[in-house]
């Protein structure tokens, strides 16, 4: 009788295992029948939804993550994602919309560019679009690259000197000039020492009054005023 008490454990631990295998990787029950999306601001919850194509007949446990994060990144709005299994049954979709820093016109369209010069929503109508933000106008050949080299000049500026900034051109990534209000003029030149260009041109808004600051060599500024 004895001897038998094993074999009884043995068989009741395998049950024990099969049913949990089933609840988890075959059971409608823990389907993933709740899908949250958190985060979203100007994307609606069902565009996020529809991008993440959630089988919700899958178990849960089956339900591969990655790909459900991969169709939402693609999104061109979202600039983070992040996908995780809420047991039972729910999964979880937090996303980082990407914020715009400035504005791009490029021919009957104006596009949304974030902080690292990827464009993302677009109208034919600019005040569609923020509109407390600089417009940017870059050489076409100059793509991603260009926009990313006058997003990170745009990062450089400290909020008040950037909020006084109402456009740039970009017709090359060496010739960078800023157009401030007051119709003022900044020739940026290139990215490069920037940090030095921006303690410069501060120093020279606050002590002239030059229609034309040229600050591409930081160590040799220029100013020009107006007859």
């Amino acid at each position: 009788m004895r001897s038998s008490r094993p074999w009884i454990i043995a068989v009741i631990l395998v049950a024990v295992v099969a049913v949990i295998a089933w609840l988890l990787l075959l059971s409608p029950h823990l389907a993933a029948g709740t899908v949250d999306v958190l985060g979203v601001r100007r994307l609606s919850e069902r565009e996020v939804l529809a991008a993440a194509d959630v089988d919700r007949r899958t178990p849960l446990l089956r339900l591969d993550l990655d790909e459900i994060h991969d169709r939402v990144a693609a999104v061109p709005e979202v600039a983070t994602v992040v996908v995780h299994r809420a047991w039972p049954d729910t999964v979880r979709i937090s996303v980082t919309e990407r914020e715009a820093l400035a504005v791009v016109r490029d021919g009957e369209r104006w596009w949304a560019m974030d902080q690292e010069g990827v464009l993302f929503a677009d109208s034919t109508d600019r005040k569609d679009l923020p509109t407390q933000v600089p417009v940017v106008e870059v050489a076409r050949q100059g793509g991603r690259d260009a926009r990313a080299e006058v997003a990170a000049v745009m990062g450089i500026l400290a909020p008040g000197l950037l909020a006084e900034v109402k456009s740039i051109n970009a017709p090359s990534m060496d010739s960078i000039t800023l157009h401030l209000n007051g119709a003022k003029k900044v020739m940026w030149g290139s990215g490069a020492d920037s940090e030095r260009k921006a303690q410069v041109l501060e120093i020279l808004l606050a002590e002239t009054k030059a229609d034309t600051i040229d600050v591409s060599v930081p160590q040799q500024p220029t100013t020009q005023t107006a007859d």
